[in-house]
Formats: C-alpha cells, structure tokens, sequence
C-alpha cells in the first residue's frame, strides 16, 4: 500500500519509519519465533515454536538475512556478562567505557548511536581502514570518534574493568572498559532452512552428496563412451550398443554429404560434440531471456556461433564434405590440407585438427605435441597463444577468450549460467588457483623435452628425451593407474571433473583452477587494460557480485571502495554488472592516460539506453 519510504541512516531510526508506515497502512504484525515453514497441499505452513497453531499462507517471504548464532571473538573473558552481541538503548550506557568491536554497518552505527548518548566508545577493527560500510557511516564514525577507532587490532582477553587489544605487531593496548558489542557478524541458521526444505549453497546433505557422485559416475561413463578403445566404448562395440547399431551401409551414397554422414553416424564422438553444441544453443537461448542485457546476447550469440560453425560443423561436416568434393585431392588444396589435416595412417585425414583454429595451445595440445614437427600448426599455435591471446587479453581482458570464443567457456556460460553461484570463495580456494600455474609449468617443461627431441631426431639423446615425453604426456602408469598429462589435466581436470562438478560448484571449476592457458592469461593479464568499474557513492554492500562470480572475486570489496576490479581471474561474464541492484559496476578499460573509458555495450539493464 504505497511506496516504502526511508530516509533514516542509522537502524534506530530505520526502524521507527518501518513501525511507523506499519501502523499508516494498518499493518498487523506479531513477535513469534517460526521453527519451519513447510507446503501441505497448494498452501505453506508457518510453524512457531512453543506449540502455537500454525498459520497458513500462500507465500511466505523470509527476510531475516543472517539472523543465526553470533559469530565468537573465542578469547578469554567473553562470557563476562558485560560482552553483548546486540544493542538495544544506547541510553543505558550514557557515561560508560564501551568498547565497539566491528567494521561492518551494525558496528559503525552501534559506535555512533552509543556515542550519540554520551556513552565514552572506542571501536576496534582488524583491517587497515573500512571499505565494507555505507560511506556516510564511515563518515560519521571516523568525524565523532576519531583518535578512539584502532584500527589493526584484535581483541586479546576481556577483564571485568578493561579490555587487552593486540596489534599486528603483537604490541598490547589496555583499555579500561565497562561494556563490550562484538558486532562482527553471525552464521547463517542452517538448521531452520534445513528444516524448511531451502537449499543452501555449500551446506551437502546426504541427498546432495548421493546427487554428486551419481553425476560423477554419469560423466564418466559417458567420457569413457566416447572415447576411443576405452573399455567401455569396446563393451558398446561388442553388444553392438549405440551407435554401433546405425546401419549407415543402407542410406543412399549417392551425395557426398551423405557419405559425409556415414562416416560420422557410428562414432561417439560425433553424438558427443552434437549434445555439447545443441546444450549450448538451448541454455544460452535461456540465458538470454534470463538476462536480456545487450552483453549478454551478443556474448552468448558469439559463443554459440564459436561452437556451432568451427568447433563442430568444420571438423564433423564442412571438411570432409571438402574432401569428398576432391578440393584436396591435388594442388594448392591438397598441399594446404597435408599440412594441417594430415593422413591418419588409415586413408582419412585428420580434421579433428581444426578445432585447433580456436582452442589454443596449451589447452589443446594435439597439434604441438605430434611425432614429428607440424610446422604449420606450430605457427598458428605459436601465433595465438603469444601474439594474438596477449594482444586480446590487453586490450579487453582475459574474458575476451574465455568468455566470448572459448567452448568451454561456451558451456560454462549457458549450461552454468544458473549455477554461477555455487562457485567457492575464500583465501583457502583462491590458493587452489595456483593449481593452474604447477600445470603451465609442466606443459611448457613437456614443449621443451618435445622440442629438444626434434632436434636431436635420431641421436640416443634425442631418443631417450622422446621416450621421456611420451610417457609424461600420454603413456605413463604407476600401479596400473594412468598418471599422465593426457589422462590426468585433459581427460580427467577438464572433462571427468570439470563437467562432475557443473552442478555442484558451477562450470568455471576448470576455467578458475586447473586449465593451463587461463593460467597464462592471468600472467598476461596483469598488464591489461581492462577493468569493472565501479561508483562508491550506489554500492550498498550487498554482496551480490561477489555471490554470482563463478571465478570466486571478492568483487565487493573493490566496489564497496570505489576501486576498479583488475582480478586476473575475471572471465567477463558480467554477471556482476547485470546482477548489481544499483548499477554500480560497468565494464571498460583504463586507458595509457588513466582516464577510464566505459565499454559502449551495456552490460546491465541499468546502464542500457545511457550515453
């Protein structure tokens, strides 16, 4: 009934306009504590602890944020009775030694209000300064309080007269204290939306876990299938299973798309890159409509488009239609065609190599690491991967690959767009990065043993480091288990695993920790002149961003400071521009001058029809 309207700054006052415009629009509401909420039928049930009667409703909105157990400072003395969590009358404590610890809203606000009533407040923060709060709350708390906000510190141990704060440097401060709010945050009630039926992100119950090591076991499966001579693909071949069952001898062989067809009917891999695209095609269609932002459909159309023509459509149909029209049976053809789809041994050739053309060394390593030296695939990689990636990667970021061309980009953007934010975040995963970089070293410590084995071609030498390539990158085995560069990083990291953990911990688990050239682009990276930009004045601190990034970036605390974000890891998906509530963030690029040159392509409906 009309709209919401709050000009209060502090949660005092806040609260006093909500109760206020309750009893205006003739409001009832009740202090109850509800124990869970579940759907008998078409309707849900409110239950309250205590044994009242339970209310039904057709919607239930909880709105209780993080109202779960307190976070602890776990030091001696916070049992005293004098510590508390929450501040009910500042009034209370007019005169009194209050010691403030906290750097979030709640705390700023508390030290402002207990100020406000005379009370003798000193406010205590880990970190070097507040980025996290509203900027006018930092500007009141760091105006009134001033010389009493100690900063870099933690609390030490609580006494019944005084409080011990310790310095980074381990220096201690005594304060003499009759109150302490440690306002520092709470757990989320896991076990009331537990109860309830909601899913929580991170929280694996014993469905969850079941759900996770089926899809496992499914993938598997699956790669197993499609690949060649694997045990699973000859059990398959012997029970004549799909598609070993496609009679292909029977169609009419008169077109030569038609025996274009033949040859691809009876191989997996052909069924197994038509459902890769087709998911592509369908799910981006879907996040299109879930996200019409301008970015986001000509983002997705490039993907698609990426996928469809020259990672599926040349290599399976385009080429060998080619071959069979004899564009490369003689000539400038047929000397173009040697070069980069050479015999397979068997009278075909290989034009699985095409795909080459945009999965760049060192994620596709196919056509570098071959027998003897591809001169023309070792300049086309070689071209991409430190001329034309590093150029990309300068100017617009690394997301220019990952997040517009890349397939399994392609996949993560379509498929995962609805699990983007399953991805884990924290110091502890961000060390998991570095996974991708022990990768690139070994990659690039395989090109140096295949390189040196060319040139010493023939020599024992030469011999000796082929036999020692072969095995790192394909053949070696300790105990029966493959432990090799093809089977572990490119079967089982970036398939196996990867495609497992789409819908547990989103489809960027490949992209953010283990693939070999994102890795490389984050080196290159560090000198681009891509950045999300960011206005401090409309972040309110919601978190949002950092929630839906997929490639686990405190976004956040970049934009809650007004600082541009230049993580590395940044993928330019633009879930967090789109997904921003005040249009904070925009995408663009930090100029030689540094002046800040927004992109001209919306990235958010907020943004769409500006400039």
């Amino acid at each position: 009934q009309g709209e919401v309207k709050l000009t209060a700054e502090v949660k005092e006052d806040l609260l006093a306009q909500l109760q206020h415009q309750a009893r205006e629009s003739a409001i009832d509401f009740e202090i109850a504590r509800v124990d869970k909420v579940t759907r008998q039928g078409k309707t849900l049930q409110v239950g309250f602890a205590g044994g009242r009667k339970p209310v039904s409703a057709r919607r239930v909105l909880i709105c209780i944020g993080r109202s779960g157990d307190h976070y602890k400072l776990n030091v001696p003395g916070e049992a005293l009775d004098k510590v508390h969590n929450r501040l009910f009358d500042p009034a209370d404590y007019a005169g009194k030694k209050v010691l403030v610890v906290g750097g979030g809203d709640s705390a700023l606000e508390a030290a402002v209000s207990l100020h406000q009533a005379r009370a003798e407040v000193s406010l205590s923060y880990r970190g070097q300064s507040f980025h996290r709060p509203k900027p006018e709350n930092i500007a009141k708390a760091e105006a009134l309080l001033d010389d009493r906000i100690w900063y870099a510190t933690q609390v030490d141990r609580i006494e019944p007269d005084k409080v011990w704060l310790k310095h980074g440097n381990g220096e201690p401060t005594e304060l003499a204290n009759d109150a302490v709010f440690v306002m520092i945050g709470r757990e989320a009630p896991v076990d009331f939306f537990v109860r309830t039926g909601i899913n929580l992100r991170g929280h694996w119950s014993p469905g969850k876990i079941a759900g996770f090591v089926l899809t496992l076991l499914a993938v598997l499966l699956v790669y197993r299938w499609k690949t060649e001579n694997s045990e699973i693909a000859d059990w398959f071949l012997e029970h004549g299973w799909f598609p070993n069952n496609i009679d292909s001898t029977v169609w009419p062989d008169r077109l030569p798309f038609i025996r274009v067809l033949q040859r691809v009917a009876q191989s997996p891999g052909f069924y197994y890159e038509c459902l890769y695209t087709l998911v592509i095609i369908l799910f981006g269609w879907r996040r299109m409509r879930r996200t019409p932002t301008p970015y986001v459909r000509w983002q997705t159309v490039s993907l698609i488009g990426f996928q469809t023509v020259p990672l599926f459509m040349l290599p399976y149909f385009l080429l060998p239609l080619l071959g069979e029209l004899g564009w490369f049976d003689s000539g400038a053809g047929a000397w173009l065609a040697d070069q980069l789809f050479p015999d397979d041994g068997g009278g075909a050739r290989e034009y699985w190599r095409s795909v080459g053309f945009i999965l760049a060394w060192p994620l596709f390593i196919a056509n570098v690491f071959t027998q003897q030296p591809n001169v023309a695939w070792l300049i086309i990689a070689m071209l991409q991967t430190f001329v034309l990636i590093p150029w990309l990667v300068w100017r617009y970021g690394k997301g220019a690959y990952c997040g517009w061309i890349c397939s399994c980009g392609a996949l993560a953007e379509t498929l995962g767009d609805a699990h983007r934010g399953k991805m884990p975040h924290g110091p502890g995963w961000n060390r998991l990065n570095l996974a991708g970089q022990v990768i690139l070293a070994f990659v690039f410590m395989l090109l140096v043993l295949r390189v040196l084995s060319w040139m010493l071609d023939g020599e024992p030498v030469g011999v000796g480091l082929a036999a020692v390539f072969t095995g790192l990158a394909f053949d070696y085995q300790a105990l029966g288990v493959p432990l090799n560069y093809a089977t572990v990083v490119d079967y089982f990291l970036s398939g196996m695993l990867a495609m497992g953990l789409y819908f547990h911990f989103s489809g960027r688990t490949w992209c953010r920790f283990f693939c070999p050239l994102a890795a490389l682009m984050n080196i290159y990276a560090r000198f681009s002149q891509f950045r999300i930009f960011a206005s401090k004045e409309k972040c309110i601190s919601c978190n949002v961003c950092t929630s839906l990034c997929h490639q686990g970036i405190d976004i956040m605390t970049f934009a809650s400071q007004g600082k541009a974000m230049e993580d590395p890891q940044c993928v330019r998906c633009s879930a967090c521009v789109a997904g921003c509530p005040t249009g904070a963030l925009s995408f663009g690029r930090l100029a030689a001058n540094g002046e800040a040159k927004l992109d001209r392509l919306p990235a958010s409906l907020l943004h769409a029809g500006q400039g």
